[in-house]
């Protein structure tokens, strides 16, 4: 009797637990969202069609304005590619207080534009070349004291090239890229090569770790190299963590 008395206990506690789950809102079907959260702000970003809306944290309406899309171009969204934390930002595009998202455009292949907005609509940049969200990198270089914006695209022979745009300096700029700053690589999940972009931050190793914090693999690399290119084909599946020195981030391998 008393271990029945303990098992229905045990299973009422657990329910009582997972009742703490509740829903709070849920956005309109076929509305992208994103998130910016501080310690002293949150906002929601979210693109229907051609609209921007932004909400308060109590998902009343902050602002919203429509995009122009350019002439050639067919297709607007706003990326939720998890290892670039700077989809929504502030400070780190421009000087002031506003938020700041990227925008990306697709015309017919392999046409492609990346935009940057400020929450009044306002364009901080348009850039020209076919970069691809999946290699935007925000990093602070020490040696000369700037923050910089590394982007990639493909050339009509299929090779990459990487762009180095020079960014805003401030100490509220280089606070946010250090707070926000992640790993990033391609594709994910994968089955045979992981692309890992070099952050230059002065480490010239990968480390890859399993679930339970083992190193299944490491890699030694040039600082010179923009692209890391990892055989993970033997690792089983599952979810791992990559590291380069003191950043992290996961990746899948299906």
């Amino acid at each position: 009797m008393k271990k029945f008395l303990f098992s229905v206990a045990t299973i009422f506690a657990a329910n009582f637990s997972f009742g703490q789950i509740e829903l709070e809102h849920s956005f309109e079907l076929d509305q992208a969202v994103l998130n910016y959260s501080d310690s002293q702000d949150l906002k929601y970003v979210s693109l229907k069609e051609s609209q921007i809306t932004i909400y308060n944290s109590d998902y009343s309406i902050y602002k919203t304005f429509n995009i122009q899309i350019p002439t050639g171009y067919n297709r607007i969204y706003l990326s939720s590619y998890d290892d670039f934390p700077f989809n929504v930002s502030k400070y780190v595009f421009n000087n002031d207080n506003k938020l700041e998202f990227f925008l990306f455009l697709d015309g017919d292949y392999p046409t492609k534009k990346v935009m940057i907005f400020n929450e009044d609509g306002n364009i901080i940049k348009d850039f020209n070349g076919n970069y691809q969200y999946e290699l935007v990198t925000v990093y602070h270089d020490n040696i000369q004291n700037k923050n910089k914006l590394k982007m990639g695209r493909n050339d009509d022979a299929g090779k990459i090239t990487f762009d180095i745009y020079n960014l805003p300096t401030t100490e509220l700029s280089s606070k946010e890229i250090q707070r926000k700053n992640k790993l990033s690589a391609f594709p994910i999940p994968t089955n045979k090569i992981l692309n890992i972009i070099n952050p230059e931050n002065g480490t010239n190793k990968i480390e890859i770790f399993d679930t339970s914090g083992k190193l299944v693999l490491n890699k030694s690399f040039l600082s010179s190299e923009n692209k890391i290119s990892v055989d993970i084909e033997n690792l089983p599946k599952g979810i791992y963590v990559y590291k380069i020195g003191d950043l992290s981030s996961k990746f899948i391998k299906n």
